[in-house]
């Protein structure tokens, strides 16, 4: 559970945090106040993540290690889940998300209707 940044109540599961954007904030369950993790911070979990877990695992497979490569998986999983327990929500207000949420959708439109047409 993490910290609401509104009501400082711990009411904000996990995989909320996770999946947790401007146009989709995470909602705590005490206040109903909505937040989300910056992309820049979401983004940089799932870089160390994927390089940690590809160069651990190359790296058991040129050393033909088992050892390593469990080694690799360990470390990844591991550190994920610390990173994003210590990962900071920042407030939204509803307007906002919603104004986010469109915009979203217009641009994921506008992106289809580019590959139509090319």
């Amino acid at each position: 559970m993490h910290a609401c940044p509104h009501c400082q109540k711990p009411g904000v599961r996990d995989p909320a945090v996770r999946w947790s954007a401007r146009e989709n904030p995470a909602q705590c369950s005490y206040c109903g106040g909505l937040s989300h993790v910056l992309a820049s911070t979401s983004g940089a979990i799932a870089m160390f993540t994927w390089v940690t877990l590809i160069g651990g695992l190359g790296l058991a497979f040129a050393l033909g290690s088992v050892v390593l490569a469990v080694a690799a998986v360990l470390v990844a999983c591991i550190g994920n889940v610390w990173m994003w327990h210590r990962c900071a929500l920042i407030p939204i207000d509803r307007t906002t998300a919603q104004t986010a949420n469109r915009v979203g959708w217009a641009t994921t439109a506008l992106g289809v209707m580019l590959c139509l047409f090319q």
